[in-house]
């Protein structure tokens, strides 16, 4: 625990203490030239580093292998949230592209003729001529890559839920003695065989597992068709 704060203490005191009274003397106006070594109080050691790495590797060893897997699993979800706001990012980017261009055409099948003259010379000056085969390909990618991240990330989520997926996956890892790959190395995907099915890889292992859990929250396709 003391390695930790320590780590902590000293990665706060470099963000905000260095960081703020470095950023003052940087304001137009402010004169003042710091002593070379004034950082060096601010920096991680390598002992500090060592000593946490140490602590950190003994720790994950005496864990249990289902609580690690538990916390990889938390961990995974985060990054799927991660990628679904890069990939919407991407979205808000292609539409907003695309939308310029239908906003002319607009002007030039509703407006008066000025408006059309202005509106056709506004199009070719800034190459709003048609709608871009890459704006319609990052645009439909990006709705893929959002989509996949919503799946995963709460297929991840109600997995965890089901003890014996963890025992599954915690049990391999133990099998084959791969604690630290799976810690560094482990991702998580959609798997090929079938969309109830997650496939969890890590260097040089996989497994796909299954769970009921998938069924629990999984709408029932065309619901309304069913109940007509």
């Amino acid at each position: 625990m003391q390695s930790i704060d320590d780590i902590n203490n000293t990665v706060a005191s470099g963000l905000f203490d260095f960081g703020d009274f470095t950023a003052w003397s940087m304001e137009a106006g402010t004169t003042v030239i710091y002593n070379k070594y004034t950082g060096d109080k601010y920096k991680l050691t390598q002992s500090q580093v060592d000593q946490f790495n140490n602590l950190y590797t003994q720790g994950l060893q005496n864990s249990t292998p289902e609580a690690l897997v538990s916390v990889v699993l938390d961990d995974l979800i985060e990054d799927k949230q991660h990628d679904y706001h890069e990939a919407k990012e991407s979205l808000i980017e292609a539409a907003g592209d695309i939308m310029e261009v239908t906003e002319v055409a607009e002007m030039i099948a509703t407006g008066n003729e000025s408006t059309v003259i202005a509106a056709q010379s506004y199009a070719v000056e800034n190459d709003l001529v048609e709608i871009k085969q890459e704006d319609v390909q990052q645009y439909n990618t990006s709705i893929d890559a959002m989509l996949e991240a919503s799946i995963t990330k709460n297929m991840i989520e109600a997995y965890a839920q089901d003890i014996q997926v963890v025992d599954t996956i915690a049990d391999l890892v133990i099998n084959t003695q791969s604690t630290q790959a799976f810690f560094d190395t482990v991702t998580i995907s959609i798997s090929n065989i079938s969309p109830a099915m997650l496939t969890v890889e890590w260097e040089g292992y996989a497994q796909d597992v299954y769970s009921d859990m998938y069924y629990a929250y999984a709408p029932v396709p065309d619901l309304e068709a069913i109940l007509r």
